[in-house]
């Protein structure tokens, strides 16, 4: 009898471990230069306010297996950085590190701001992540690193980038944040649901959800994308640098070609930009605790490339602000 419990329990044990490494997802091994740029100037080339620029180089590694032939790698730890799998849920695990650096200006570009205006300030920041992708999710964890204030060189980006495009210069950098050392964490989730599938055209929704906390950001996010176009199963949607959602690098080799439109509404609790530096005086701005992004745009894949182009419509950040405000967003990924 204890033979057959024996036995039993072994054939138990290994349907479990098949049942594991028995999956559809398969590991993408193209490694990936990802480049993202964003500016009002790609909205209207001329508006130079709020947001102004924010710019992304970064590396994402292949895909790894850790369910399987990848159980054995030293880092296959990483695989339960997760809120949602247990050992029988199966995905891929990606890294990523990034250097990014965002810009803020206020509306006028005189030596003395108007403290009702928006206050100058750069942000740059070492971006770590762990990506897990399964059948129809995409899981991300992401580390932030960084510096508010002069030695994030905002001043000196702006200044050198208005001086190759024949731009004016901006005069009161000298008022931006002061130097503060920054440590976010960010988690977000997006779920695909397809809508209809067909062989020419596919149309799917990406609900999501972000989160966000740290001494620069803090702020709780949902919202959804809307795609339509030919062979939806090669990514999450497109990047962001730090409005709406990442979707993550490609996943096969196949074409793809999609129009998207999205929203999402943001709590945010923390949002240094708009209140200044944690310590010493605040800039005294009524900040906006809920505020929407709106977007639409397209993107081209072919071997696990994808160039992109997305359109932002950001509402008012803070009560004095005039207006909402908009900025594109231009995004290539190199696979090889």
């Amino acid at each position: 009898m204890k033979k057959i419990a024996s036995g039993l329990l072994l054939c138990f044990t290994l349907s479990f471990a098949n049942e594991i490494c028995d999956t559809e997802l398969i590991p993408y091994k193209r490694q990936f230069v990802n480049l993202l740029s964003e500016n009002d100037a790609y909205a209207d080339q001329y508006v130079d306010r709020y947001y102004t620029a924010g710019t992304s180089l970064g590396y994402t590694s292949a895909e790894y297996n850790f369910d399987c032939e990848d159980k054995d790698s030293p880092m296959a730890w990483s695989r339960y950085l997760s809120l949602l799998g247990g050992l029988n849920h199966s995905k891929m695990t990606r890294f990523s590190v990034s250097l990014t650096q965002d810009i803020y200006t206020p509306y006028s570009r005189v030596a003395l701001p108007d403290p009702s205006d928006h206050p100058y300030a750069a942000y740059l920041r070492l971006n770590l992540g762990v990506h897990h992708r399964s059948g129809s999710v995409l899981e991300s964890m992401v580390v932030s690193i960084g510096m508010v204030g002069p030695s994030a060189l905002g001043y000196e980006t702006q200044k050198l980038i208005h001086y190759l495009t024949n731009n004016p210069t901006f005069y009161g950098w000298g008022n931006q944040l002061k130097n503060e050392f920054i440590f976010n964490l960010n988690y977000q989730l997006i779920k695909k649901i397809y809508l209809w599938d067909s062989r020419w055209i596919s149309s799917d929704i990406l609900p999501g959800l972000d989160v966000s906390l740290g001494n620069a950001d803090t702020h709780f996010q949902i919202g959804s994308r809307w795609r339509v176009g030919y062979n939806l199963d090669s990514d999450f949607g497109v990047d962001k640098v730090n409005s709406s959602f990442s979707g993550g690098e490609a996943y096969n080799d196949r074409f793809s070609f999609y129009v998207f439109g999205g929203i999402s509404g943001r709590y945010q609790a923390r949002n240094i930009f708009i209140q200044g530096n944690s310590f010493g005086s605040q800039t005294g701005l009524d900040m906006k605790y809920f505020v929407y992004d709106g977007e639409i745009g397209l993107a081209f894949l072919y071997r696990g490339m994808r160039f992109a182009y997305t359109y932002t419509h950001r509402s008012k950040t803070f009560q004095t602000q005039p207006k909402p405000h908009n900025f594109g967003s231009i995004e290539l990924n190199i696979a090889f």
